[in-house]
């Protein structure tokens, strides 16, 4: 017996369909008529009082059903649904609306509507949205008591299930019936697909799981696809990222905890941790401040009634812009360091009032520039603008370079943080070192050979400035560092593998020398090693050795005694002074309490700073 019909088609060249009937004796039911008109064809679905009409500028619908798709990060979220992991859906039935008073749903008779392609793929998913209706054979003459049942019976499933996401939508037409538990009913679901979106989508996701980077996904054609649709896109890619969602998701709890209060020391903390291991993975910072926009705003009014000092002075610095004609307009080397420090400062806090205020100035300026024909302002805004863009340039290069593995710098990224560093010193003699050096050489998750890049690139550019190196010279050194990052990686790999955990031969001098005589042998015989041989020596074997036997002193002897004391200062000490990266450490300490089935709550309280 036949369950289910089919249908696919075009919409013009951009709109593709797929219109699923499902339920009892759907081969002997005329549900479906194609209708050929000037402005081109016209495709309908209908069903007892209700029907869904694909035209060739948007849907018309009427009757029963609603509009249904996958959440796309960064667009309309409830916090409700934002913070429950299970919902990953957009439901919306049509004739709802919201009681002002208690907030209480309710449905009315007036339930036809229509909706363009532009709006329904910017409202909704950016990809794929489904309308849905269902034929109950009469069992409810009135559609608001209809819509009531589908929510109550249907809409969780509808809200939570993955297969919107995928685009099964037999499988989902099956389970919304069993759902409804009414063995005469009959529904129809149409999956209307904007293929331009789509085949963006597809490359941005190819090409962020091979290559973990923006500017692979910011390289790819986008013929078709504006401009907002074509971030909204690129943000929910990485999003959906399985390692980076880990990270959101956590970001998202964190946040949930601090509603109705401040971000407390603790939690402001871990919140800057997440961010920090984000950056491995080029995931852009706007997400997180999404999050916060989205979850925390009441917290974020209780948090300004007292401005810090940093949003204080930049007021003050970009309040005189809007003075009188006859006061300058032109920012001193003073000024211009201020507010270069309170961006910094305002971008380690999380605290977007400053780029408010700026946006805020630089809209005022345009409007008195028009008005009075005074330009001085404008051109000194303008300024201020680039200095910034120079920040920002210089920020993401640094931080690649600190916190990323096997980065290399081109000429032309040389060339530029060369220019961006004259600009800074000019301002201030060793700016470029504490705005943009000094802080991540602070910053406990750089990582080790990171640090050496940046210190290479440092005295790189002092060298060219005093005419003893040139840009490639500081190209090479880098690359040779990257060259020994990816030797001393890919020993202590094989090492680890070939250990398995099992440390104690390292413990006595002729355990250490057999280790060796053995890595070198397997070195040897390891094709992909070729071209590090000559980076391979005693000196690095000897590294290597050196860091796992620190690794198992921490797993075997000291991480059992900071977790039976809760000693965090214990811990803090050691990694300090250990040398090892913070990063490996942590992944080691979540395999240690993963083996052992130890609560996460406990592995946060010894981390916890």
């Amino acid at each position: 017996m036949i369950r289910a019909i089919v249908h696919q088609g075009f919409i013009g060249e951009t709109i593709e369909y797929f219109a699923v009937v499902t339920g009892p004796d759907v081969d002997r039911r005329f549900f479906f008529e194609q209708i050929s008109t000037g402005r081109g064809d016209v495709v309908r679905y209908f069903g007892g009082n209700s029907e869904i009409t694909l035209n060739p500028e948007g849907i018309r619908f009427r009757g029963n059903g609603g509009i249904f798709g996958e959440y796309m990060f960064g667009g309309h979220f409830p916090v409700g649904d934002l913070l429950n992991d299970e919902v990953v859906n957009r439901l919306v039935l049509f004739g709802a609306t919201t009681d002002a008073q208690t907030h209480e749903l309710r449905f009315t008779q007036h339930t036809e509507g229509f909706e363009t392609y532009d709006n329904l793929f910017l409202q909704g998913n950016a990809i794929a949205n489904y309308f849905f209706f269902v034929d109950d054979r009469k069992r409810f003459n009135d559609v608001a008591e209809r819509q009531s049942q589908i929510l109550r019976n249907a809409g969780k499933l509808l809200k939570r299930s993955r297969k919107v996401g995928e685009g099964k939508f037999i499988a989902l037409g099956n389970e919304v019936l069993d759902a409804l538990a009414e063995p005469e009913t009959t529904i129809v679901i149409l999956r209307v697909v904007h293929r331009s979106n789509q085949r963006f989508s597809d490359a941005c996701r190819q090409a962020y799981a091979q290559h973990r980077s923006m500017q692979e996904i910011g390289a790819i054609a986008s013929d078709g696809v504006e401009t907002y649709q074509r971030e909204r896109i690129q943000i929910d890619v990485i999003y959906h990222h399985r390692d980076n969602q880990e990270l959101i998701n956590e970001y998202k709890r964190i946040l949930a905890s601090c509603i109705g209060s401040n971000i407390g020391p603790s939690a402001r903390a871990r919140l800057m941790r997440i961010r920090t291991l984000s950056l491995r993975n080029e995931v852009p910072l706007s997400i997180f401040d999404t999050l916060e926009e989205i979850v925390l705003q009441e917290s974020r009014l209780a948090t300004t009634e007292q401005e810090p000092d940093y949003i204080q002075s930049t007021r003050e610095i970009l309040g005189g812009f809007l003075l009188g004609k006859n006061i300058t307009r032109k920012l001193s080397s003073l000024d211009m360091v201020q507010l270069m420090e309170n961006k910094q400062k305002a971008g380690a806090n999380r605290d977007q009032t400053f780029e408010e205020l700026l946006l805020d100035t630089g809209r005022l300026i345009d409007e008195i520039s028009r008005e009075e024909e005074d330009f001085e302002r404008l051109e000194s805004f303008g300024e201020l603008i680039t200095l910034f863009d120079r920040i920002d340039h210089t920020t993401t290069l640094v931080n690649k370079l600190a916190f990323m593995d096997d980065v290399e710098l081109s000429n032309e990224q040389v060339r530029s943080l060369l220019g961006n560093m004259q600009v800074f010193e000019k301002l201030r003699r060793g700016l470029f070192q504490q705005l943009f050096i000094d802080p991540i050489v602070a910053n406990e998750y750089a990582l080790s050979y990171g640090k050496k890049k940046l210190y290479a690139l440092t005295l790189g550019l002092i060298s060219i400035e005093n005419n003893e190196a040139s840009i490639g010279d500081v190209v090479e050194s880098i690359t040779a560092i990257n060259r020994n990052e990816r030797a001393y990686f890919a020993v202590y790999k094989l090492a680890r593998r070939r250990m398995m955990n099992f440390y104690l031969e390292l413990n006595t001098p002729e355990g250490r020398e057999t280790f060796r005589r053995e890595m070198r042998d397997e070195i040897a015989r390891d094709e992909a090693l070729n071209d590090l041989q000559d980076l391979i020596n005693e000196s690095l074997l000897e590294d290597v050795i050196t860091k796992i036997r620190l690794e198992a002193f921490y797993i075997n002897q000291l991480l059992p005694k900071i977790i039976d004391e809760q000693d965090a200062k214990l811990r803090s000490d050691f990694l300090s002074n250990s040398g090892l990266d913070r990063f490996q450490i942590e992944e080691l300490e979540s395999e240690y309490f993963e083996m052992r089935a130890f609560p996460p709550q406990m592995l946060e309280a010894i981390q916890r700073p």
